[in-house]
């Protein structure tokens, strides 16, 4: 994999980026720290992060297997998405993308070892914890501890267990927030024009990384014997805080109306002449599952997820049926675009690339303070992050204070009775249509909320639910063969990830 890599860095680290022309470092080597200008490459880092997790078709699965998205009766369905028939060769360029802006955050942390220089050392060990929880999340055991070793001849790191990764995240994350909390007032700030997401406020990296703790900690909620474990981590950084309303983790590095310089979701959709793009907005469509709940619950983001296909009708399409048995893409809703609203599903052009919402941290909260791992009101974190999902789509307080005074047991955090937590998920689970993916698949995986979903009904399926994992790369099977096979036999519906029980 590493040889890839090497081979791949200056290729990859931009693939599908939005601002390759403007945030280039190709002179630096990010395998001799000793020349790396973090001040550089750290806007490339952030920006390459943003893309790999903001381009639809790196986790396009998730949306269509969970019933938000449906493929257009206008096209062949993908047999291997819709009869769950995944191969190596699918979502490799995330895997690839992932390891390749890891690999320039270890070269920003290797170089940042003068004590002036320590928030770009905390910053990058953040960073790295944040893809490589996704990567986890997605594959399980991957190289972690030998990953970046190319310089000693390294070329074939060994795959780490995943439960293990997952608890130096903790480690690392808690390193991060530590050199934060203890650099010297002498220490470099970071410009705006560097840090792309949070101009160089390191409180707000503090809260982001707490968050990203919190995440990786409430994910193993439900194993048992993980309840000590969870409180005591969470315990040591509780006085640090969380992600709040206004202050989620968004990418912008001066996102512009111009071909390879937008927004990537936008960019799949709408070209700068704001001309649809060949197999983009005509391709995904509205998912049934998604419409109809939108729609039972009378939930105003119905007509900013997706847009109506005759005057206020909206329909979704359930995800593998088969071509003759779909509804027409004429009386199907397309996801949700209105130029210049940046509320819509699909957004603006200079719209900001998410990476952690302050409505996703507040669900988080939410659900671990109903979990009893955090202190807090469950019910006010719960409708702070309606909320905040509503500003976010550009609707106002007031809707979404009505929307949660409905008395439907399926809205109404009093009304749902034991069902409170299944109500956080679910509203979460709404919430994160277009913005959070892997968030989605994980928390279906680990809780089974939304337990309404449609799943695939193509006659040829091969399961009756979705995959629960992804098969690694060919790239890597071809490179790092002999690592892969250590692993053992990965099955792309018994090989759980760790965090899963159920």
């Amino acid at each position: 994999m590493k040889k890839n890599i090497v081979i791949l860095l200056v290729a990859l680290a931009f693939l599908g980026s939005s601002c390759e022309d403007f945030l280039t470092v190709n002179e630096v080597n990010p395998n001799n720290p000793s020349k790396v200008d973090a001040k550089l490459v750290l806007p490339v880092t952030l920006n390459s992060v943003a893309s790999t997790m903001n381009l639809p078709r790196r986790f396009d699965f998730v949306y269509l297997w969970h019933g938000l998205w449906s493929i257009s009766a206008g096209y062949s369905q993908p047999q291997n998405l819709v009869q769950y028939k995944l191969l190596n060769s699918n979502y490799q360029n995330a895997f690839l993308e992932s390891y390749t802006t890891a690999n320039n955050l270890d070269a920003i942390e290797k170089s940042s070892t003068d004590p002036k220089n320590v928030y770009y050392a905390a910053i990058a060990k953040i960073m790295k914890a944040y893809i490589f929880q996704n990567l986890v999340d997605c594959w399980g055991d991957v190289p972690y501890t030998e990953a970046f070793q190319t310089s000693t001849g390294n070329l074939k790191p060994k795959y780490d267990a995943q439960q293990t990764i997952y608890e130096d995240l903790v480690v690392k994350l808690d390193e991060a927030m530590s050199l934060i909390q203890g650099a010297a007032a002498d220490a470099n700030a970071i410009p705006a024009s560097s840090d792309i997401m949070y101009k160089g406020d390191m409180d707000l990296w503090l809260k982001f990384a707490n968050t990203l703790k919190l995440r990786i900690l409430v994910h193993q909620a439900d194993m048992s014997g993980r309840t000590s474990y969870i409180t005591t981590a969470i315990a040591a950084t509780a006085s640090i805080g969380y992600i709040g309303a206004g202050e989620g983790g968004l990418v912008n590095p001066g996102y512009l109306v111009s071909a390879g310089k937008m927004n990537p979701f936008y960019g799949t959709f709408y070209n700068a002449a704001a001309t649809s793009q060949s197999d983009g907005i005509t391709y995904y469509f509205a998912g049934k599952d998604g419409v109809d709940y939108y729609a039972s619950t009378n939930d105003p983001r119905l007509g900013k997820f997706y847009l109506p296909y005759s005057g206020t009708s909206y329909a979704g399409n359930v995800f593998g049926k088969l071509p003759a048995d779909l509804v027409a893409a004429a009386l199907t809703s397309k996801l949700g675009y209105i130029a210049g609203d940046a509320g819509t599903m699909i957004g603006t052009p200079t719209k900001s690339a998410p990476l952690l919402t302050d409505f996703e941290s507040l669900f988080i909260q939410a659900e671990a303070a109903k979990r009893a791992l955090i202190t807090g009101d469950a019910k006010a974190l719960y409708e702070s992050a309606v909320t905040r999902s509503f500003i976010y789509k550009g609707l106002t307080t007031v809707a979404a204070t009505n929307f949660l005074a409905q008395g439907l047991a399926t809205v109404n955090y009093d009304n749902a009775g034991a069902n409170q937590l299944q109500v956080i998920l679910t509203q979460k689970w709404a919430a994160l249509n277009g913005v959070a993916p892997v968030e989605i698949w994980t928390d279906y995986r680990r809780t089974g909320f939304p337990s309404f979903l449609h799943f695939s009904v193509d006659p040829a399926r091969v399961s009756d639910t979705p995959p629960v994992r992804l098969l690694y790369p060919q790239n890597e099977i071809d490179v790092n063969n002999e690592s892969v096979l250590a692993v053992g036999t990965i099955d792309a519906f018994t090989s759980k990830i760790f965090w899963q029980s159920r």
